[in-house]
C-alpha cells in the first residue's frame, strides 16, 4: 500500500505542476522573469540605444578620421626621418613627394600603376631616360 499512496502523491504533484502551479503564464514569459520571483528588476525598462541612429553620428567618422589622421603623421614622421637620415635620394624624394602631390589633388589613397606612369611621365622620365 505504501507504493500506491507514492504513486498517487507523484501523480497528484504531476497535475498540480501541469494544471498551473508551477508553470509560467504568457504575461511572465513575456516579461523574461518566472512567476515565484521576489527580487528587484535588474533590467532596464528604457531602450538602451534611445533612437540614436549611429550610422549617421558624425561622431563614428570621426573616428576614422581621426585614425587616418595619425597614420598620416606617422608616414610623414618616418618620411622625413628617412630624408634625414640620407637614406633617399633626391630623385626619390621628389617621386614621394609627386606622388602625395597627386594622391591629395584627386583624393586617391591607393593610385593605380596607369596613373604612377602618368606621375613619373610628368616628371620628365622617358622610356630612354631610363636605359
Amino acid at each position: 500500500m505504501a507504493n500506491d499512496d507514492l504513486i498517487e502523491t507523484l501523480q497528484d504533484t504531476i497535475t498540480e505542476v501541469h494544471s498551473g502551479g508551477g508553470r509560467r503564464t504568457v504575461a511572465d514569459r513575456r516579461s523574461g522573469r518566472p512567476a515565484n520571483y521576489g527580487g528587484p528588476e535588474r533590467r532596464a525598462r528604457t531602450e538602451r540605444r534611445a533612437g540614436i541612429d549611429r550610422r549617421i553620428t558624425a561622431d563614428r567618422r570621426a573616428g576614422i578620421d581621426r585614425r587616418h589622421a595619425l597614420r598620416r603623421m606617422e608616414d610623414q614622421q618616418a618620411f622625413q626621418k628617412r630624408v634625414e637620415e640620407g637614406e633617399l635620394t633626391l630623385e626619390e624624394i621628389e617621386f614621394v613627394r609627386a606622388v602625395d602631390r597627386y594622391k591629395r589633388k584627386f583624393n586617391r589613397p591607393f593610385p593605380t600603376w596607369s596613373e604612377v606612369l602618368a606621375i613619373v611621365k610628368e616628371l620628365g622620365y622617358t622610356r630612354d631616360s631610363l636605359s
